[in-house]
């Protein structure tokens, strides 16, 4: 069957942006490194540390850690070999540095762990390694960070997952709260709770019992040259969940896993904390759900700058993901320089996240009568979307507004999206230039209603919907 293509050409104006993201890029990029002057190293050696494999050496590292904030701040440097440990609390002013060849290892006692969920106050032991309520801290070098996540907390989740049913039920009386799109709740692997400048750098983090990176309620963080490796058919290990934090920059990343690359999101209740002022750039994802704005955006999430990231065998590219009772102010985001390959579905916004399993998602065909208007209702509007290109997908995307809270000023400039099947679109205005849509199945386009596109290149199959 002969590609049906659509091009589109029209102009938009670039300045808004430029002004609001140039003053967004000069803010991050005067983020400071670790500004503690490294005057102390602590080695847990000191403390009794042995970096055998079999030893406990928590107690030993968590020591030294303790001893280098007091003393003022420095770093507890981890040499080569492997340090099996339980949960690690990081202080201020403190360094934790991993050498060439050194590895710290989760161990497998369960019991030395608490489960972590968003739903909670962030406590001591619910990670690997935390950093809660303390500032100017920061993980660093080219060792390994293991989670052991394969021997002693997979299989718990994908035996929860055989036998969850859908709707919002929790896994059981000792998970209250915990809706059963979340998985069962296990410890993550790094998490950065309150922190007032943090930097993660240069390691690689593998084997994540859940998410692997969580930075919540924090401000002023910098992750660079950071590689996370998980399986993909580990459950649940997100790669970096961004969670009410603002002024945060990410690049130089290498990510595979078994759920988001990367997610960012504010709660799902408020009052809380908006996600705002974020950079993600030079980086690449492999297998993974791809990099999404949501679902849980009850605080709203805002200026949010992509660039130059590539990405191979996801099942999403850029997903913007929200729903009736999960949203707020959703804005000014901005993604340049995108190429995606393999890619199930390379764009899709919608507000119809329905946040459990097993549960219809919603499509342009489907009829959705207007709800009232809440503080959860999302709104979601200047998304500009700049040198886009996807090859093999599976489908081009879907663009799904609410008909109470329509997506307002999406805009496409040169974006080059190749695909079997279509963009599917409803109650959403769209601004489109220079780009090209080529499909194996027609449409090009199938269009709700609601639809409201500017430019005269771009049509839906049906006139009548897009002045609807």
């Amino acid at each position: 069957m002969r590609d049906s293509v659509l091009n589109t050409g029209f102009g938009t104006n670039a300045r808004y942006w430029n002004l609001a993201l140039g003053g967004m890029v000069a803010t991050l990029l005067c983020i400071p490194a670790s500004s503690h002057a490294a005057s102390s190293r602590c080695d847990p050696v000191t403390y009794g540390a042995r970096h055998d494999g079999h030893t406990n050496d928590g107690p030993a590292i968590q020591s030294a850690i303790t001893a280098c904030s007091e003393a003022g701040g420095g770093v507890v440097s981890l040499a080569s070999g492997t340090w099996l440990s339980g949960p690690l609390s990081l202080k201020n002013h403190v360094t934790l540095n991993l050498e060439q060849g050194s590895i710290l290892l989760g161990s497998p006692d369960t019991y030395l762990f608490h489960w972590a969920f968003l739903g909670k106050q962030a406590q001591s032991g619910e990670a690997l390694i935390s950093a809660i309520d303390v500032h100017d801290v920061a993980i660093t070098g080219q060792g390994h960070i293991d989670g052991n996540g394969a021997i002693a907390w997979w299989h718990q989740a994908v035996q929860a997952h055989k036998t969850q049913t859908s709707g919002p039920l929790p896994y059981g009386p000792d998970y209250p709260g915990v809706p059963a799109a979340n998985g069962l709740p296990r410890p993550w692997l790094i998490e950065f709770s309150h922190v007032q400048h943090g930097r993660l750098s240069g390691v690689t983090a593998t084997n994540s019992p859940m998410w692997t990176v969580v930075v919540r309620e924090s401000s002023q963080i910098r992750i660079d040259h950071l590689t996370i490796r998980n399986p993909a058919s580990s459950r649940n290990t997100d790669g970096i969940d961004l969670v009410s934090s603002d002024h945060v920059t990410m690049s130089n990343l290498e990510i595979a896993t078994g759920d988001d690359n990367i997610a960012i999101k504010s709660g799902l209740t408020q009052p809380g904390r908006a996600v705002s002022s974020i950079i993600i750039t030079q980086s690449h994802f492999g297998e993974g759900h791809g990099l999404s704005i949501g679902s849980e955006l009850a605080n709203g999430a805002h200026h949010i700058r992509i660039s130059d990231v590539s990405f191979q065998n996801t099942l999403s590219g850029l997903r913007i993901k929200s729903g009736r009772n999960r949203g707020g102010d959703i804005g000014w985001i901005s993604a340049e320089h995108l190429t995606m390959d393999h890619v199930r579905v390379p764009l899709s916004i919608s507000d119809y996240y329905a946040g459990q399993p097993g549960v219809t998602q919603q499509t342009v065909s489907m009829t959705d009568p207007t709800a009232p208007v809440t503080s959860t209702t999302p709104h979601i509007h200047d998304v500009t979307i700049t040198d886009m290109t996807a090859t093999n997908a599976e489908t081009v995307g879907v663009v799904l507004g609410l008909p109470e809270a329509p997506i307002e000023q999406l805009t496409l400039r040169h974006v080059r999206l190749s695909a079997r099947k279509g963009l599917q679109l409803s109650h959403v205005s769209v601004r489109a230039s220079g780009s090209t849509i080529a499909v194996q199945t027609s449409p090009v386009l199938q269009c709700g209603l609601g639809v409201k596109i500017d430019g005269p290149d771009l049509r839906c199959p049906d006139e009548e919907s897009v002045h609807e």
